[in-house]
């Protein structure tokens, strides 16, 4: 209680993030490798109403470059994503057994984009989160993150946790309204839930994390133009996607992950009203290509 208490009496410092982040976080591959050195990704979400987010999470996981990532969803999904997305692989997640094992398995688990709330999602998130381990990923989306807001569901301690609600879900998880959503207020809440990371999306998305209670980071390249359904479901799969390969240091490598969404947006918006969520995951193998090829010519 008192570590939580002089927390509150420091007034955190912004720091802008700039594009010399991704290439502290984006390397080239090793020459030897292969897709088990880049992450096992396990996706659950999307049910029955939701598939299109579970579809544009997972596109946007794979195209990061994660090494084998799995969609564990509604069954009625299996078609849609497997003729979208065939580098993925799918799971029913109505077989309890072989999505426990899975999770187990798992690198980074990204669960909620998509999920309708209910008893059957508030169960398979329960499930989840009591069998993760110190080793693994966890990221919450979507729905998830309004439920355990209003459901009382507790954020596992054992993996490393990153939330990226948009304001509304944060004032749902947190009952902070969004004109009283300050930094320092984040921070503490974020404390209180238990979350080692979070990325608090708005048009001006800010980062905290756990380790670091005097400052936070702030994206200011985002736009309007990303003022469109899917774009959480994106950036989510990004980050999963990202923690996968890029293990070092799990603050860089989300904040890169932030920073690549909002600057993929961006060149899109110079030549599009409005920057589409799968469009911007059809451009990240290019910009990453591009991020590579800027510090070898650096170099």
């Amino acid at each position: 209680m008192f570590f939580s208490l002089c927390y509150s009496l420091i007034e955190m410092q912004k720091k802008i993030l700039k594009s010399d982040i991704l290439k502290e976080v984006i390397k080239e591959r090793p020459s030897h490798s292969n897709k088990t050195n880049y992450g096992r990704i396990l996706l659950i979400c999307g049910s029955k109403p939701f598939g299109g987010a579970a579809i544009m999470a997972t596109k946007s996981v794979v195209n990061t470059g994660a090494g084998l990532v799995t969609l564990a969803s509604d069954p009625i999904n299996r078609t849609a994503m497997l003729s979208t997305i065939p580098e993925a692989m799918f799971a029913d997640y109505y077989d309890r057994k072989n999505l426990s094992n899975m999770t187990k398995k798992a690198d980074v688990i990204l669960i909620g984009s998509g999920l309708e709330d209910s008893d059957f999602s508030e169960e398979l998130i329960q499930e989840t989160f009591s069998i993760l381990t110190a080793n693994q990923f966890l990221v919450i989306d979507g729905t998830a993150l309004s439920m355990i807001g209003k459901r009382h569901l507790r954020i596992p301690q054992k993996p490393t946790s990153v939330l990226t609600p948009h304001q509304g879900e944060w004032e749902r998880m947190t009952g902070l309204k969004v004109s009283e959503q300050t930094a320092d207020a984040n921070f503490l809440e974020m404390q209180k839930i238990g979350a080692d990371y979070l990325i608090l999306k708005s048009n001006a998305s800010e980062i905290y994390a756990q380790k670091n209670p005097d400052q936070y980071n702030q994206l200011t390249i985002g736009g309007p133009f990303q003022a469109v359904g899917g774009m959480g479901d994106t950036l989510a799969g990004i980050v999963a996607g990202f923690l996968g390969q890029f293990r070092h240091d799990p603050f860089l490598t989300i904040q890169a992950a932030a920073y690549l969404h909002s600057w993929i947006a961006k060149q899109l918006s110079k030549q599009n009203y409005i920057a589409l969520p799968t469009r911007i995951s059809d451009q990240i193998p290019s910009a990453m290509r591009q991020i590579t090829l800027a510090s070898e010519q650096n170099n």
